[in-house]
């Protein structure tokens, strides 16, 4: 700032002109009335860093300690709103990682993605209380090439609810060894519905032959409630 008197460059905390000796604290308090620190202009731009930019740019040369309250709140704030959107991003992609982690060794492994409240009852009680599994005939084409397989299964849901069903079947020959197995899933059956369904429909060619006589029963049910 300049010495009003004389026009000398004079240091903004000095109460003296050094060249005049003019007194000037008055001028002093003149150029920054009442400025001091404020809570509420910190708060206003932590919560609204745009407000806060505003106020610093418009207190600065008038009011700095108020426009520094408002500049550091603004960027208190916006430092924070960038962490904690970093943040939430990461928590974000580690979330959506895992479950298409999930999803892709489901559909690797050929399983089906269940959902519902799993049941924890035995098959034996599952059978008793819940569905029906019957078995029709093991059918097998020749087309020239390869046989096709299949054998047609049909499940019927006795439970009071919806329900979805994880079945294992085996096939055993007249010792009661097993042939082969396979698994069905029944997705989301209501209560008293039935649905049809096939299994052993990709058989290796030598034990086609043991399966035309073999007996289908049900190895393992899993059941899950909704």
């Amino acid at each position: 700032m300049f010495c009003k008197n004389c026009g000398n460059v004079i240091d903004e905390k000095s109460l003296y002109c050094s060249n005049c000796g003019t007194r000037f604290e008055t001028v002093q308090k003149q150029n920054f009335p009442d400025d001091r620190s404020s809570f509420g202009f910190a708060i206003l731009g932590f919560f609204i860093p745009i407000v806060g930019l505003i106020l610093f740019l418009i207190y600065e040369g008038k009011k700095p300690k108020r426009a520094k309250s408002a500049g550091k709140g603004a960027l208190t704030g916006f430092v924070t709103r960038i962490t904690l959107s970093i943040i939430l991003v990461v928590l974000y992609v580690v979330f959506a990682a895992s479950l298409l982690g999930d999803v892709t060794n489901a559909i690797d492994s050929n399983e089906p993605v269940i959902s519902g409240q799993f049941n924890q009852e035995t098959t034996a009680e599952i059978l008793e209380k819940y569905v029906d599994v019957s078995f029709g005939e093991f059918k097998v084409i020749n087309n020239g090439y390869f046989s096709e397989t299949s054998l047609n299964i049909t499940v019927k849901n006795k439970a009071e609810k919806q329900c979805s069903y994880y079945i294992t079947i085996e096939a055993v020959d007249a010792n009661g060894a097993r042939i082969e197995t396979d698994m069905i899933y029944v997705d989301k059956l209501n209560a008293g519905q039935e649905i049809y369904l096939s299994a052993f429909e990709y058989i290796e060619q030598d034990k086609i032959n043991q399966l035309q006589n073999a007996t289908f029963r049900v190895l393992e049910i899993n059941k899950y409630d909704f």
